[in-house]
């Protein structure tokens, strides 16, 4: 167990401009940014490592921010003028100085009727989330160990779906404003564990805990016309670090689609001001840092190799790897990229059959519980595999 302090994760859903139909403020006036000009601009600002220094934590460390990435695909309508591209959110984040920060996955789940400004009502209603991590892994050689759900809303298919795949869940949305409500637009995680940190869900019910490998962190809203992360909030948190000597991890959630500035400014004044009230130390830090602090999960080493045979591909880890099968995604020569399974044939062995030449590039992915990842990826010119490098 890490020192008795404040783990804070400010947790981002990043979604890129947000236009066209879009609520707009009380005044008439727009309340999100519509196109990444304005993004940009505002976001530079916040990850300049002045900035950063600036406004660092109890141990003198610079701020991290979680950027929780989402691409804007698999609708068949945008009325609020979403870039619908693969990587587009990635890329223009990866434009900023975020080698600090935590990088990982926001999905908002296309529903059946695949309107672009609905919510779904099952993460069923799509295949979309297997086609976005796969192409985030051939195409951008990156695989997430944590997630945000859209809307913060899950069900127990997308509790299920994630156990296989994403060890890591900052989506825990509950708090002392959240009631009983059957409205998808009202989701707020009513009934689930409002402690600072983690839970193991039940596969009954993922709002209860239970038996479950991965683990659901509390994270709130910091400014939001539903919530907003208070002192009194804030202290209770701190305090309870100070009565037991445990680190907690207090985690809240901004959108880079909203002016981050002001919240982001006033999030470090509110900590500082609690930290020296109650005398406990805050410390900055990523969704997997935080996670590997108060758990105590240390982390090990992982690796994952592909190696072409007769028979198709074979795949191997070694380390404690989270899931009972490994990620595998594949670019098809017909331009489709899907999600794979290969069959079992030893421990930490699995296997896909021969396949012609219809897959074109090939990439696997694993983690463990402590949120370490290993992947691999290669191409396959002429019938002959060969590894991309990182």
């Amino acid at each position: 167990m890490s020192e008795p302090c404040v783990y804070v994760v400010h947790a981002i859903d990043t979604e890129g401009p947000l236009g066209g139909d879009a609520r707009r403020n009380p005044d008439g006036s727009a309340e999100f940014f519509d196109n990444w000009d304005d993004i940009l601009v505002s976001l530079a600002e916040l990850t300049l490592p002045a900035w950063r220094a600036t406004h660092c934590d109890s141990f003198g460390d610079l701020y991290r921010f979680n950027w929780f990435i989402m691409d804007f695909t698999g609708f068949r309508t945008n009325p609020k003028c979403r870039v619908a591209e693969y990587h587009d959110t990635w890329d223009r984040i990866h434009s900023l100085p975020v080698e600090l920060d935590g990088r990982y996955w926001h999905y908002h789940v296309p529903p059946a009727n695949g309107a672009g400004d609905q919510w779904s009502e099952s993460w069923l209603t799509s295949n979309e989330c297997n086609a976005v991590l796969t192409r985030r892994l051939l195409e951008r050689g990156a695989f997430p160990p944590a997630f945000r759900a859209g809307g913060t809303i899950e069900d127990d298919a997308a509790s299920r779906w994630l156990e296989e795949t994403i060890p890591i869940d900052y989506s825990n949305r509950v708090s002392h404003r959240s009631v009983p409500t059957d409205d998808l637009y009202r989701f707020n995680w009513f009934g689930a564990p409002d402690a600072w940190g983690a839970y193991h869900p039940s596969r009954i019910n993922f709002l209860k805990p239970g038996g479950m490998r991965r683990v659901v962190y509390r994270c709130i809203d910091y400014r939001s016309r539903y919530n907003d992360m208070t002192e009194e909030i804030a202290t209770g948190c701190f305090l309870a670090v100070k009565a037991d000597g445990r680190p907690r991890v207090l985690s809240f959630f901004s959108h880079d689609t909203r002016d981050m500035r002001p919240e982001t400014y006033d999030a470090v004044a509110l900590l500082r001001t609690v930290s020296e009230a109650t005398g406990v130390p805050w410390r900055s830090a990523t969704a997997v840092g935080a996670h590997q602090a108060v758990s105590g999960t240390i982390a090990k080493p992982l690796t994952v190799s592909l190696e072409q045979h007769p028979a198709g591909v074979r795949i191997e880890t070694h380390g404690d790897v989270f899931q009972r099968v490994p990620f595998v995604g594949a670019e098809l020569r017909d331009g489709r990229f899907v999600r794979l399974f290969p069959r079992p044939i030893a421990s930490g062995r699995w296997e896909l059959a021969a396949f012609g030449d219809e897959i074109v590039a090939l990439g696997v992915a694993v983690s463990n519980v402590a949120g370490e990842v290993a992947l691999q990826r290669v191409r396959f010119v002429d019938g002959l595999m060969t590894l991309v490098e990182a």
